[in-house]
């Protein structure tokens, strides 16, 4: 497959891992860690133009299936993001 299309709805094919996910685009962003989400957002879907980076607040649980081209960026009550953002 050359590319994912635009969540949603969730795409994943036969892929069942990050890694799978990727096509060659980073898939993992730790060093936004503690940056507003916003920019966040736009950082993700600038590196990995496949996915589509969604804000979720801490303690708001996403849909639970796994997507190819999708990212939660989860953030504190300050908009800072909290967890590693991560395909899936």
């Amino acid at each position: 497959m050359s590319g994912w299309p635009r969540y949603p709805p969730c795409a994943s094919g036969t892929c069942t891992d990050v890694v799978c996910c990727a096509h060659g685009h980073k898939l993992r962003w730790p060093e936004l860690l503690g940056n507003h989400g916003a920019a966040a957002k736009a950082t993700i879907e600038k590196e990995n133009p496949e996915v589509t980076a969604e804000i979720l607040t801490q303690g708001r649980v996403g849909p639970p299936n796994f997507c190819c081209n999708r990212v939660f960026v989860i953030v504190d009550t300050h908009g800072n993001v909290t967890n590693i953002p991560t395909i899936g």
